[in-house]
């Protein structure tokens, strides 16, 4: 299913996008990455939809976090606050699309799954073995993350496993 929210994005090569600051070029530029003069640097991201722009908005704030506690600057009630509520979120966000991914390598393709356990393993730093148990809660027993009903919803993957 190909709509207009879900059509391929375009690729960085193919059509960078860089932010512009008033009175200010990039001294470099590439894809949709830019430097700037005065030490900043900037990556322009492109999404369709409210629910990326949500993960765009949360590491936005954990980069403001990070860049604040690098300054060693004070730390305001304000900007701590922000921060753990938005990392929170994200962590959560990233989660269900961790274990989307997860069910999606297991899904079969010419005739043998997309990706083993050992692969899978690699590729999100555990045993296996742990691996595969995460995958069986997951597909077979349903114990999905809260948050993957918000990932999946109005998509052909939602209802592809159970969700307690």
């Amino acid at each position: 299913m190909t709509t207009s929210q879900h059509r391929p994005l375009p690729h960085p090569a193919e059509e960078p996008m860089t932010v512009s600051r008033p009175g200010m070029e990039p001294w470099e530029s590439a894809g949709r990455t830019a430097h700037w003069p005065d030490g900043v640097g900037t990556y322009t991201l492109a999404f369709h939809g409210n629910k990326q722009w949500s993960i765009a908005d949360e590491a936005d704030t954990a980069i403001v976090s990070m860049d604040a506690i690098q300054s060693g600057e004070r730390l305001e009630q304000k900007l701590i606050w922000e921060g753990l509520r938005d990392i929170r979120r994200l962590k959560q966000r990233l989660a269900a699309i961790e274990e989307e991914l997860m069910l999606a390598a297991r899904e079969p393709e010419n005739d043998r799954d997309k990706m083993s356990f050992r692969e899978l393993g690699e590729a999100i730093g555990q045993h296996h073995t742990t691996v595969k148990e995460r995958y069986d809660r997951l597909a077979v027993e349903g114990r999905t993350h809260p948050f993957r009903r918000w990932l999946t919803e109005n998509t052909p993957r939602a209802d592809l496993y159970p969700t307690t």
